[in-house]
C-alpha cells in the first residue's frame, strides 16, 4: 500500500509489514496511488504533480514524471506506455517513449478522474468523483458510462468473472458492478473509508483502494484507520 510517509509491501498471508521507500529518506514523493506491471512499479502523486517509476528488481527509480496537474492514478497500458488521470484538468494523458516524455491526451471532460483499470478488451475503466464509472476507449477516448449516481466512487478491481468492485467512499461501501449493464449490488457496508478533504484538497483525498484476488477475495484500504481489510464476498 501507500501512504502520504511510507510505501509498503504487505504479505496478505502473515500480515508482515515491510518498508520499502520512506518519505525523507528516499527520493519518494508523497504516493497516493500505485500501479504495477510485471518489471516496473507506479506512484502517484496528486500533491507533487508527479508519477514516479520504480523497477521492480531493485526498487530503484527509473523515471520521475513531473509537471502534472493533480494526477490521481497512473497505470500501465497493454503497449507498456502509462495512463495518467489528472483530476484538475478532467483529462487522461498516455504518457510514452524514452522517459516516458512522449504525451497524447487519451479523454478529456471528466468530471474528476480518480482511479483507472485496465480491462481484458484493453479499455479504461475509470471512477470519476463526480459519481460514475466510465469505460474509456484508449485508441479513440470514446466514453462509455457504465454506472451512474455512485457515491463518490474511488478504487476499483475486476473479479475473476468479469464483474468489477468499486469503492463508494462518501456512502462507506464496496459495490459489485456489472459492466454488461450496469446492475449493482452491495459486497460491504459501513466500511472505514471515506476520510472527508480538507480546504482547497481533491475530495477523493487518500483514494480508497480495492484489489481483487484470482479466488475472489477483495482486499481493500481503510483510511479512517489506517488498514487493510480482506472480504470474501458471497455470491
Amino acid at each position: 500500500m501507500a501512504d502520504i510517509f511510507a510505501f509498503r509491501k504487505v504479505d496478505v498471508a502473515s500480515g508482515a509489514v515491510r518498508d520499502i521507500k520512506r518519505m525523507q529518506a528516499s527520493d519518494m514523493e508523497y504516493p497516493f496511488a500505485v500501479g504495477l506491471s510485471t518489471q516496473q512499479i507506479l506512484l502517484t502523486s496528486w500533491f507533487t504533480g508527479s508519477v514516479q517509476v520504480l523497477d521492480r528488481t531493485d526498487m530503484k527509480t527509473a523515471t520521475m514524471i513531473h509537471g502534472l496537474k493533480a494526477p490521481m492514478d497512473a497505470q500501465f497500458l497493454p503497449d507498456g506506455s502509462i495512463a495518467i488521470a489528472e483530476i484538475a484538468t478532467g483529462t487522461i494523458t498516455q504518457a510514452s517513449g524514452d522517459g516516458f516524455k512522449q504525451r497524447r491526451t487519451i479523454a478529456t471532460g471528466l468530471a474528476g478522474p480518480v482511479q483507472m483499470v485496465v480491462g481484458q478488451d484493453g479499455a479504461l475503466y475509470v471512477t470519476e468523483a463526480g459519481g460514475r464509472l466510465l469505460r474509456v476507449d484508449v485508441a479513440t477516448g470514446t466514453k462509455t458510462v457504465v454506472a451512474d449516481q455512485l457515491a463518490l466512487p474511488e478504487g476499483l478491481a475486476f473479479t475473476p468473472w468479469g464483474s468489477i468492485v468499486v469503492a463508494e467512499a462518501a456512502a462507506r461501501r464496496l459495490t459489485e458492478i456489472d459492466p454488461a449493464n450496469g446492475s449493482r449490488r452491495t459486497v460491504a457496508a459501513n466500511l472505514p473509508i471515506g476520510l472527508e478533504a480538507g480546504p482547497g484538497l481533491p475530495p477523493p483525498y487518500v483514494v480508497t483502494g480495492v484489489a481483487v484476488h484470482a479466488d475472489g477475495t477483495v482486499y481493500f484500504s481503510a483510511d479512517r484507520n489506517n488498514a487493510i481489510y480482506k472480504i470474501r464476498p458471497q455470491r
